[in-house]
């Protein structure tokens, strides 16, 4: 924290700007000895000039913001550099800073010192890197409302709650002899009952914020020409994969991502699972069978015209303990598409006429979230828990809780109900970033960006 870091904050590649940001005691010492204005510098004001560095070689034209701790992203003083976004132009341009005297900032670390200084809280640090990678607009409205402070806002509106209960626990046990009112069990438990609902009804969201943050993989699958890639192409709304009578013309895997009800949706498209003498098809084949251990979702795709469906069961088999979606395929050239394969859930289908694609939609959001969905819900984003840091740190405070009701109604001494209530307090300290250790610290920025 007493050197001064700099990277370059803008995506690699070409760009119409690209900025350098420096931050630390040295930042503006550092910022003017690589950045020759055209006038006085100004506090807070967009400088124009030029990035020349020590041995005066113009690199280019651009500007100079110069921002004073603490009322900077990091809180310490910092200094923007923009220049033209040119791979090269940037990395003459920091390697101009650094020789004046910063060093290269590590992944996350504009982002750490924004949390050490108080700027952020971590569960609103780790929201900015959330901000950064959202494919949704729930994504993006989850970490939004998360950056803002919503989270932090409920996990300490708990913490209060229990703090007081501790703190009068703590005034009973120092002060004995004097006349402090000393809190019956049954409105010590009703407190407590109201922590613990609270943390369950927020634990209860974690599968649906999982899935809005980090998506999920679906894998469609199924026998050669049944139209799974007729489905991909249907799904993206666009001639993504090669579609023909001929069996077996996948390959590849095929890959895309789509915004299915607000989740982001890698589907990933397979060669059709058969027995084939061709080496190409048997390793795209084999391709397809490794991507199903990795996938959260299987859409298992039959033809519904087919007169049997015995071979679709046996795969279906040789898959067990996935999540599975039957689609029954080609609906609009079957006689009777009520088909039963073997006992899955089974969506009907034409990818061809476009039918029941909407439904399909519709379970597999079901599937991967839990529930169904309801666009007439209004869900703060703020109300759902997307870390798995987080869930771990919420169910150990709930196990404590449930500590400290056993030891009252137990008839334990307070000093022990004290001992459980602090633990518990502790565990949602760590959500916020104030009883966590440098470990997990580490763990948290090293998976930022550099120049974050």
């Amino acid at each position: 924290m007493n050197d001064t870091i700099a990277a370059i904050s803008t995506p690699f590649g070409e760009g119409g700007i690209g900025v350098i940001r420096i931050s630390g005691p040295d930042a503006l010492a550092i910022g003017q000895k690589a950045f020759h204005a055209n006038g006085e510098l100004r506090e807070r004001y967009i400088n124009f000039g030029h990035i020349s560095g020590l041995d005066g070689v113009k690199i280019d034209t651009g500007f100079f913001i110069y921002m004073k701790g603490p009322r900077s992203y990091t809180g310490e003083d910092v200094v923007e550099l923009q220049c033209h976004g040119g791979t090269l132009v940037l990395k003459k341009a920091l390697e101009a800073v650094l020789r004046c005297g910063a060093r290269p900032a590590g992944p996350g670390e504009f982002t750490k010192r924004a949390y050490l200084n108080g700027k952020l809280d971590l569960a609103q640090a780790e929201a900015v890197i959330d901000l950064i990678r959202a494919k949704t607009e729930a994504g993006l409205s989850s970490a939004q409302s998360r950056l803002s402070g919503a989270l932090s806002s409920k996990i300490d509106a708990v913490k209060g709650g229990l703090f007081k209960l501790l703190t009068h626990i703590e005034a009973e046990l120092d002060f004995p002899e004097d006349e402090i009112d000393g809190m019956p069990d049954e409105a010590f438990l009703e407190r407590l009952s109201a922590a613990r609902d609270a943390l369950i009804r927020l634990l209860s969201t974690y599968e649906e914020g999982k899935v809005i943050r980090d998506g999920v993989k679906v894998l469609i699958l199924g026998r050669p020409n049944v139209g799974k890639s007729s489905l991909l192409n249907i799904l993206l709304k666009e001639e993504r994969a090669i579609v023909t009578p001929v069996p077996g013309t996948t390959r590849d895997i095929i890959e895309e991502v789509i915004n299915l009800r607000g989740i982001p949706v890698r589907l990933m498209d397979t060669a059709g699972l058969r027995k084939t003498r061709s080496r190409v098809e048997s390793i795209g084949v084999q391709a397809a069978m490794n991507r199903v251990k990795d996938a959260q979702l299987v859409l298992f795709v039959v033809d519904a015209s087919s007169r049997s469906f015995s071979g679709d069961i046996e795969i279906l088999r040789s898959i067990e303990g996935k999540k599975v979606i039957v689609v029954a395929n080609k609906t609009d050239l079957a006689k009777d598409p009520k088909i039963d394969i073997d006992g899955h859930k089974t969506v009907f289908i034409s990818a061809l006429k476009s039918i029941g694609i909407e439904e399909l939609k519709d379970e597999v959001y079901k599937e991967a979230v839990g529930h169904a969905f309801d666009s007439s819900l209004d869900t703060d984003p703020g109300e759902v828990l997307v870390s798995a840091r987080h869930k771990i740190a919420l169910e150990r405070c709930l196990e404590g809780i449930k500590k400290t009701e056993k030891a009252l109604r137990g008839g334990l001494a307070r000093e022990f109900v004290a001992t459980d209530l602090r633990w518990s307090i502790d565990r949602l300290g760590e959500i916020t970033g104030e009883t966590t250790t440098e470990d997990i610290l580490e763990e948290i920025f090293n998976n930022f960006c550099i120049g974050k």
